[in-house]
This record gives C-alpha cells, structure tokens and sequence, in this order.
C-alpha cells in the first residue's frame, strides 16, 4: 500500500475529494428530491442512467472474484489493481446513482422503481464506506458482499422497470400458455399480446410512463395522464393508435425508436378490434362472417405470422402530407409501416372542387376517402374513379345520383362503399354490379325498398348489404339528435349556421335564449342568422322530431365571438403533436373551438411541453385597437398543477423591439383538467404586432386550442 499511494499521491488526493463531494451531492437529491424540478436541459443527463450503469455492476463483480482468488497474487500486485479498481468503481457507482435518480424525478413512480431507487443509493454509499474503511478488512468484505447482493438485487428489479416484471421467466411461463382457440377473447388472443411485446415494458405497474398501464383491460380503461388509450367504435381518434401513426423520429411516436416496433397487421387488427367496439369479451366464434375483424384474424393470425404487405405502391413524402393537410381537409399516413393514405373533407359550406382535386399528387396511394355531406356533382365522381388503389368510399348525404357512380366502376379495388342518406335507388344496381371488388354496400335511409333491398342481396351474392336498423313497427324509438353541419363554431355577428339530421323526414325546432326547446319553439327551415349582440358567445339548442318517433334529446351548440382576426399568425415553436396533426398556427386559428370531449386529439390542439407557446399576431393592416387577449388551453387529466406558469403579452410596431403589455401568473391556478379560457387584459393598444407567449410548467402539457383577440 505503501508503494502504491506513494506512486499515486497526486491521483489518488484528487479521487477521494471528487468522491466526497458527489456523495454530498447524492444526498441532497435524495433529502430535497420532492422538492425538484429537473429542467429540461439536464435530463439528458439523467437517461444517460443506463449507459453507466454497466460499469459498476461489473466492477463489482470483477472485486469479488479478485477477492476470492487473492491467495494467487502476490500482495503488492493484488494491493495495488485492487484499489485502483475501489476508487474506479466508487466512482461509476455514484455518477451512475446520481444519473439514475434523475431519471427517476421525470415521473416514473412505482413500487418496484422504489425499491431499485434505494438500492442504488445504498450501493453508491456502501462503495463508499468500502474506501474510508479500506484498512478494516473485516469491515471491507462485508461491505464488498453486501454491496455484490445489492447489485444483483437492484438489476433485477431495473430490468424489471425496463423490461417488465417478468421478462426473466417470460421464456418460460409463455410456454406454458394454455393454447387460444376460436372461443378466447379476441382480445386475450391476439391484442394483449401485442401490447405485452411492444407496450407494457414501459407500460407498467413498475414503470407506468404517463401514468400508463398497459398490463390488463382495467388498467387500460383508466388511461393515462394523456386521457383514454383508446375509444371504442372510434380508431380514428383513438390515442394509441395517433401515437403509432406518428413519424418514426416523431418524439411522440409510439414505441419510441429504437423499441420493436408495431407492424402494419398489429396495426390494422388493433384498429378494426377498437372499431367494432374495443369489447374484451368478443370471441373469433362470436364474430359474424362478414365482419371484417373476423376476416383479419382468420387471414392474418389464424394461418400463421407472416407479415403480408397489402401495398406495392412508393411512400409519399411527409412534406406532401403536410402541404395537402388543412382545416377543411385531413391527409393520414395509414401507419408508419404502410404507403397507403387516408383522406377526409369536411365543411359543407365551405367545400371546393380543389379540396378533392389535389389529391391528385397522392392519387396513387389513397386507399381511403370520406366525402360525407359535401355537395358533389357527377365531375367529383368522376375524379373519385381515378384512385386506382381506393378500397373504402364514404359518400353519405351527399347528392350523387344513380348514374354519378358509373365513374366507380374504374375503382377496380373498391371494397366498400356507403351511400346512406342519397337518393339513390334500385336503378344504381347496374353499375353497382360492375364494381367486381365489392364487399360491403350501405344503403340505409336511401330510396331503395325492402323489394329492392332483396334484389341487391340477389344480384350481388359477394357483397353485404348494410340496411340500416330496420325497426318494430309497433315500437317507438328515440330519435337521435339535431347535429351542427361544418365544424365551425366561432362566428361574428350575422353569420349563418346549419343544423341537419341523419334520417329524412325529420322537423327540427330550436331556441336562441337558452330555454329548453319543445313543439311550439321555432321550426328550422334554412340556416339560421346570429346575432351575437355584443355577447362574447351565444347558445343553440334543438330537438329532432318524427312521426311515430320519440323526441331525441335537447342538443346544444355554443357559437363563440371570433373576435378581431389577425392578418396573419405565426407560431414559433410548432408544438410536440401538432407539427405531425397540422401546424399550431393552423389550429390556433381555424375557427373552431373544440370542448372537452375532443380535448386529448392532438389534431385540434397544440401542445406544448419544453418550449413554450409563442405565438405572433400581425394586425399590421387593419391596426385595429386590442385591449384583451383570450388564450383557450387546458391540461390532462390528474395534472398536479396547472399546465401555465404565466401568460405574457408583448406589443410591436417592428416586430424587434417589444413591449411587455401583460403578464399573468398562473402557477397556482387549479381546475384545468380541462378546457379553459384564459384572459389577459391590458390598457388598450393600437400596435401593429403581438406576442403572446404561454410557459409550460415542467410536470405538464400545455394544450392551447384557440387565441382570441378583442
């Protein structure tokens, strides 16, 4: 020892005080560690955890066996490699424990995260000791073989966290899986498993990232801090299934990259599983023939695993898909895996032949598309017959006539086609029966008869026929209710609206004072002026009624004052979903304002949670006088504090030199596990730019759907 410390007298000082002063610093994070907020620029440094990790559990390994076969050293050497390998492994040992728990403060709670956590410390300690006590031999091998069980103790319970509480006898207990038959939950056989080998490594009781657990139908059902993983009968706005449709490089995208990832069948099975219902109980047995979730396990899983790619067509660039995407019109990627896009409009009144037309670029690729109440005429039909590759076409409430679908008959793929609410009749049967791909046609609430019905099931034996509920004559059933025609619910006074029902026939009376609407309230007849009368919204509200039918309930619409419209918005930072979904700048602005049964879809809100929201208003041309700015945001569900820290409005005539105007404290603001508006008034101003930034607080998400200005 001797010889060793005098040859190492300038080292070895050096060690031990940067020992000293990082198990210092281990034990203020351990003693303050409910008081801490880690910033976003040192967590980096925190999920460098497992790559350090190493070191020390092999250095540790590496003493014992020095240990146990010292006799075969002579002391000198053994002395000298010995505590060379101490002071190496105490250090790799606390910058490990140090990195690990901050790791451990971005959220991840559990019991087995518990257990790893104090294990850890209590090596980086115990290592520790082993250096002051090194001269106490007894002392030392105790530690030594203390410090070896925890380590092999504390790895198991971190693989554990990372790869599930029984990744060490999965080969196992799998193999002992009683075999699935056709009578096993379609869930049990074949989703769960899915998720068990893609999700629920970081999914878990022990490691539930976003407060997530993936492990079972329970757990699954109470969502996560970012609302439900799925809604069932809707995979379109299901959460699991936007975070797997996300870029791979996307920091979103579900499982992260480098993670197994979800193929294009898994995909698929999940979302025609979420579509019929998401019902953990539903069985393979139980399944009609003609329901497509059965078609898909008995193709797809019942014959084996192999992945079947479905599309031989090139992928699109995303640029594209970004460009395509607006307010009227959304543009999907099917999923990461696949080239095949999925294409809806929207808006009635707004619709225009281009909304469809540029589609053009991507014709090759769309293999879905939703026209649903726009109002086409036989051109669009015949743009429709040009996407070669289309499987699936929704044209319900629209106006196509009988011979408009003779343009289909190009569609040599169409699979299924919905005509509900048209006025087509049995006359379309001829060219219905050209199109040779068709297995589904949905012709409910159409001019067609149960005689017509009966010879469409006759004349095209490879397709089924969707009729629609058909119902008891002698029993009244509720109708359901009035809907808003277009999205759009932030107006300025004099603007008109639409209201419309799915079944023909239908009366539609309506309030505008927020009474209860019955019989005797006014009848709807065409689109309805509002007069917002200096209010900030207004209210509609309106019952559906029928012959032979019950009323439906009351439905109520709330219009929002639009307020003064800036010339153009910019959004500097785009937001962590939202860059994917549509720009922030875009949704900020499109005139709808969504309520809380919309808020955790990514495509109606811009989220923020590393930078903040900023957000620049050019009122340059119309320079109009702004005393008020309305900023409509909300957090997830059992957010621990608000979303915002503050809210700032800045004033500019140059867009270089701003003006604080206001700034809003929020930081103990409660309630907003939903949508909020929030308002900054200021004394009037006449600028021609505004800033309005919103900092995110580092437990949260800050989601911002609207920005008013008044």
């Amino acid at each position: 020892m001797i010889f060793w410390h005098k040859s190492m007298k300038k080292s070895v000082p050096f060690f031990l005080n940067t020992l000293f002063f990082l198990h210092i610093f281990l034990a203020f994070l351990v003693v303050f560690e409910s008081y801490l907020e880690i910033p976003f620029w040192l967590q980096p440094l925190g999920r460098m955890h497992p790559l350090l990790l190493h070191f020390p559990v092999a250095f540790i390994a590496l003493m014992v066996l020095l240990n146990l076969f010292r006799k075969q050293i002579d002391t000198t050497s053994f002395e000298k490699i010995n505590y060379f390998l101490l002071l190496l492994t105490a250090f790799t040992t606390v910058l490990a424990t140090i990195m690990g728990l901050l790791l451990s403060l971005e959220g991840y709670e559990s019991e087995l995260m518990t257990l790893h956590k104090w294990i850890g410390i209590g090596i980086s300690f115990a290592v520790y000791a082993m250096v002051l006590t090194y001269l106490h031999k007894k002392v030392y091998q105790i530690l030594l073989y203390t410090s070896f069980v925890g380590v092999v103790f504390g790895g198991h319970f971190g693989a554990g966290l990372t790869h599930g509480s029984h990744f060490l006898m999965e080969p196992i207990t799998s193999a002992a899986v009683k075999k699935m038959d056709e009578n096993t939950p379609i869930y049990t056989a074949y989703v769960a498993p899915i998720l068990e080998k893609k999700c629920t490594s970081c999914h878990n009781p022990q490691k539930s990232k976003g407060e997530l657990d993936l492990t079972n139908a329970e757990s699954i059902t109470r969502g996560g801090e970012n609302g439900e993983v799925w809604l069932a009968h809707n995979p379109e706005e299901s959460l699991l299934l936007q975070r797997v449709a996300l870029p791979l490089e996307h920091e979103e995208h579900m499982p992260p990259e480098g993670k197994l990832q979800l193929t294009s069948r898994e995909i698929e099975l999940i979302e025609s599983w979420i579509a019929h219902g998401a019902d953990t109980e539903i069985s393979y047995a139980l399944l009609k023939n003609e329901d497509r979730l059965k078609q898909l396990v008995a193709e797809n899983w019942l014959k084996g695993d192999s992945e079947k790619e479905a599309y031989t067509f090139d992928f699109v660039d995303t640029k594209l898909i970004d460009d395509l995407n607006n307010p009227y019109r959304t543009v999907v990627q099917k999923s990461p895996t696949s080239p095949a896009i999925e294409v809806t409009i929207y808006g009635r009144s707004s619709y225009k032949a281009e909304f469809l037309t540029d589609l053009a670029k991507i014709k090759e690729q769309v293999i879905y598309l939703n026209l649903a109440n726009l109002p086409l005429d036989d051109n669009s039909l015949k743009f429709v017959g040009e996407l070669k590759n289309l499987e699936h076409l929704v044209l319900n409430f629209t106006e196509v006539t009988n011979e408009a679908l003779a343009a289909l008959v190009a569609n040599t793929k169409l699979q299924s086609l919905s005509l509900a609410g048209t006025s087509v009749d049995i006359a379309a049967l001829k060219y219905l029966k050209e199109i040779k791909s068709l297995k589904e046609l949905f012709v409910w609430n159409t001019q067609m008869s149960d005689a017509d019905i009966s010879q469409l099931v006759k004349e095209l034996p490879s397709a089924t026929i969707n009729e629609g509920y058909i119902p008891d004559p002698e029993e009244k059933m509720n109708l359901t209710p009035p809907t808003l025609i277009g999205e759009r619910n932030i107006i300025k006074s004099g603007d008109r609206i639409s209201l419309g029902h799915k079944m023909n026939g239908v009366s539609i009376r309506y309030t505008l004072d927020e009474t209860e609407p019955n019989e005797k309230s006014e009848l709807y007849k065409s689109e309805i002026t509002m007069d917002l009368q200096g209010e900030r919204s207004k209210t509609v509200r309106a019952i559906a009624y029928k012959d032979n039918w019950l009323p439906s309930e009351v439905s109520t619409f709330i219009f929002y004052d639009k307020g003064l419209v800036p010339d153009g918005l910019e959004v500097v930072h785009p937001g962590i979903l939202s860059s994917y979904t549509g720009e922030a700048a875009r949704i900020l602005n499109d005139g709808a304002k969504y309520d809380a049964n919309t808020y955790y879809y990514s495509k109606f809100y811009a989220s923020f949670n590393s930078k903040p929201l900023i957000a620049i208003a050019d009122f340059s041309k119309s320079n109009p006088k702004i005393k008020e700015v309305v900023l409509s945001c909300g957090i997830p569900r059992r957010a621990k504090k608000s979303s915002l820290k503050y809210v700032e409005i800045w004033s500019s005539n140059n867009k270089e030199n701003w003006t604080l105007l206001k700034k809003l404290n929020l930081a103990t603001e409660l309630n907003m596990d939903k949508l909020k508006d929030i308002s900054v008034k200021f004394p009037e101003s006449t600028a021609k730019y505004y800033k309005v930034v919103g900092q995110p607080n580092t437990e949260s998400t800050l989601r911002v759907n609207q920005l008013f200005f008044y």
